[in-house]
């Protein structure tokens, strides 16, 4: 097999799964932009009660969020971010990058015109945020990633990677004013089980509905759906193939392709937070020959912001 693509193995697998849900990537979200209060939460996100306690009760028990209060009162609360909590800023970086680069493009005038800008306060430079090795300090794609011969098969892998979120995951949108838009469309790719697993299976390779429908024993319906929506969100290309019966190819895009950047961020936290460092050696950068590590970076001043460096303002129109 190729060996550029190996993203996950089982206990990565497991690790994203803390993560890996829409509502809260939403909540983190919210976090990083310095909300804390429980109806912050639901006003912005468009959350249920039900739903959104379920949630900070998981973030708490992972030690990513911790419940304080606020006021003399016993019922105030606020839920601010643990170190681990904020580790997680550099994917949600790329992830805002990503919106930015490819979301506004198809968005209203008004849209834009709301729409805010990250600011690096150290350069006072608009942030363009990029992932490079630790090691060498190199931009790297999919191609330069080699995965480490010791290493079980793509059959294996994936295999291991389709345990990730055994539950059914009910979203239901509450509408208010103040809902936040942001950072939604990436929200909705990698925070759902079934998109986030076909997006990992297209980076290892697998590009028929056949295969993905065998590898990840997925419901025939829930992958139309899917693959639908991928395609329509110009994540995949469809190829057609074979005519009788029809069949098609789907091919990541580069859209689809600049996820890569976001998951492997995340999974490079999942490795950090872990037991077992030694999963970074399971993937090697082609360029130095080292384990990969990301680290992400200001595009112009090349230090790596944290929360404190960052401030939003308003789009120019």
């Amino acid at each position: 097999m190729k060996s550029q693509d190996f993203i996950l193995n089982h206990s990565i697998a497991q690790g994203l799964e803390v993560i890996g849900d829409r509502w809260t990537l939403l909540i983190l979200r919210d976090c990083f932009l310095g909300r804390y209060r429980f109806e912050e939460f639901r006003r912005n996100i468009g959350i249920s009660k039900t739903t959104l306690v379920r949630r900070l009760e998981s973030l708490i028990a992972e030690d990513i969020l911790v419940k304080k209060p606020y006021s003399d009162s016993k019922n105030r609360f606020e839920y601010r971010l643990t170190k681990k909590g904020n580790a997680l800023y550099p994917s949600s970086l790329l992830a805002w990058q990503w919106e930015v680069e490819w979301c506004e493009q198809g968005q209203s005038a008004s849209t834009k015109k709301n729409s805010r800008q990250l600011i690096h306060a150290t350069c006072q430079h608009k942030l363009i945020p990029k992932a490079v090795c630790a090691q060498c300090s190199g931009e790297f794609t999919i191609s330069d990633i080699q995965l480490a011969s010791k290493l079980v098969n793509k059959h294996d892998q994936l295999i291991q990677i389709k345990s990730m979120s055994k539950q059914r995951r009910v979203r239901v949108l509450v509408n208010n004013d103040q809902y936040d838009p942001s950072l939604t469309t990436v929200s909705d790719l990698i925070g759902d089980r079934w998109t986030l697993l076909i997006l990992i299976a297209a980076f290892l390779g697998v590009n028929r509905y056949d295969d993905f429908l065998t590898q990840l024993k997925i419901a025939s319906n829930i992958l139309s759906a899917r693959l639908k929506l991928l395609f329509e969100s110009d994540i995949f290309t469809k190829h057609h193939y074979q005519s009788n019966p029809p069949r098609y190819e789907y091919k990541l895009t580069d859209k689809g392709n600049s996820l890569y950047m976001i998951v492997m961020a995340l999974r490079d936290w999942v490795i950090s937070w872990s037991n077992n460092p030694k999963y970074y050696d399971s993937l090697i950068h082609s360029q130095c020959q080292q384990p990969l590590k990301i680290v992400v970076q200001c595009h112009y001043c090349g230090s790596c912001p944290d929360q404190s460096e960052v401030f939003f303002k308003q789009a120019e129109s």
